[in-house]
């Protein structure tokens, strides 16, 4: 395999300069929720001129909403595709998805940005822009790997799927919707949220959530009551239950001895200065540890909440999902481990993360190894001047190219 391992190096490096141009032309795209279509159509021509057999679909919620993983939500999915792209193997070998999730988080105050969010500025060896860490570079990666394969003059044994998803950061729907389509294997490799010298194979459980605060809408000087007034010891009370979990929480997660968090992302309430609103929404996401499961994550936010009486309601829409753990001992794993050893001389290590990913969709549905690994290093992922360092870009693809062809075998 020796001659492989540097055909595919060598072919990684002549590709490079290609796949950083085509980095800057997905952050040049907004892709946050709903507006995911042009950059899509992007990945799709160059999956096509790769030579990969390509397929691209809508989620559909009517056909996945009785799947024990799907989330409901109000999001509205047409023209919104997922892109996959297959290379049939030769046979007799392992079969292997690549993972990649096209979708962002918004670009909160881009006044207080350093660089355009959308400017794809290269600096010091940083491509700055929403979504060049988190993860269109792990779009990139991904086709990087298999045009680099192609261009080394390998065929592979094992067949192998390329996904660009959409929905990562809101729901988990949109890699569901491509597992159900059949773009499944032996393996997955979902390239998001680690260095180079770094794996995942497990996940915390989230549950998203939305507190109405009842009011009574009224001139300013009226006696209200005025919703507003409640924000403050509704996001107490939860930040009270999470601290009691923390306390009572005796396995640690990790490194972590307090694993469990609430975030409030969302308030919104009132339509004029002059008026007492009628409601107040307070919006967020709790992240729980095992043994802790969806619904007793879901019950606890109601207990918490109780004391304020029928002025305050919940609703669980959006992301909920069960703790998943996997084995950081897989082939893959294994296959990554060796890599990185032989490549950079370094040790590879699990990764525990309090966020989540798409990974319990592959095991959900009969992977028999999976983990993220990739894009490489970067900062400020959801924050301002997010970059990702593009040293790593050949690195991890690299690195990537050479476990694709172990696991899969050549023919």
């Amino acid at each position: 395999m020796t001659d492989h391992y540097a055909r595919l190096a060598s072919a990684v490096e002549r590709l490079t300069p290609q796949y950083v141009s085509l980095l800057q032309d997905l952050v040049r795209v907004s892709t946050t929720r709903g507006h995911e279509r042009t950059a899509q159509a992007r990945v799709e021509r160059q999956m096509r001129e790769i030579g990969l057999a390509v397929e691209t679909f809508d989620v559909d919620a009517s056909r996945l909403h009785d799947l024990p993983s799907f989330n409901r939500t109000a999001a509205d999915y047409r023209d919104r595709p997922n892109v996959a792209g297959r290379r049939r193997g030769a046979g007799g070998g392992r079969s292997l998805v690549l993972n990649a999730h096209i979708d962002t988080v918004p670009v909160e105050a881009p006044e207080v940005w350093s660089r355009d969010p959308l400017g794809a500025e290269i600096v010091d060896g940083r491509l700055y822009g929403r979504g060049a860490c988190d993860d269109k570079a792990g779009v990139v990666e991904c086709l990087l790997v298999a045009h680099a394969i192609a261009d080394a003059g390998l065929t592979l044994a094992g067949d192998l799927n390329v996904v660009s998803v959409i929905e990562d950061e809101t729901s988990g729907n949109g890699t569901l919707a491509t597992v159900d389509r059949g773009y499944t294997g032996e393996g997955v490799v979902i390239v998001d949220g680690t260095w180079p010298e770094r794996f995942i194979v497990s996940h915390m459980g989230q549950v998203t959530f939305r507190v109405r605060i009842r009011g009574v809408a009224g001139h300013a000087s009226s006696e209200g009551p005025n919703p507003v007034d409640l924000v403050g010891p509704v996001v107490i009370a939860l930040r009270q239950m999470v601290a009691a979990r923390n306390a009572a929480c005796h396995t640690p997660w990790g490194e972590l001895t307090a694993p469990f968090f609430i975030n409030v992302g969302h308030i919104t309430g009132g339509v004029f200065p002059g008026s007492v609103p009628a409601e107040c929404v307070v919006e967020g996401q709790y992240g729980f540890a095992p043994p802790d499961t969806v619904e007793q994550a879901q019950r606890a936010i109601r207990d918490a909440l109780s004391s304020h009486g029928d002025r305050v309601s919940v609703v669980f829409e959006g992301l909920s999902t069960e703790p998943y753990i996997g084995d950081p001992e897989n082939g893959l794993v294994q296959l990554l481990r060796d890599t990185v050893s032989r490549r950079q001389g370094a040790a590879i290590r699990e990764s525990i993360i309090r966020g989540h990913c798409d990974l319990r969709h592959y095991a959900e549905h009969g992977s028999i190894a999976g983990c993220l690994y990739g894009p490489g290093g970067g900062r400020n992922v959801h924050g301002a001047d997010e970059y990702f360092q593009l040293a790593h870009l050949p690195l991890v693809a690299t690195n990537l190219a050479c476990v694709t062809v172990d696991w899969c075998g050549v023919a």
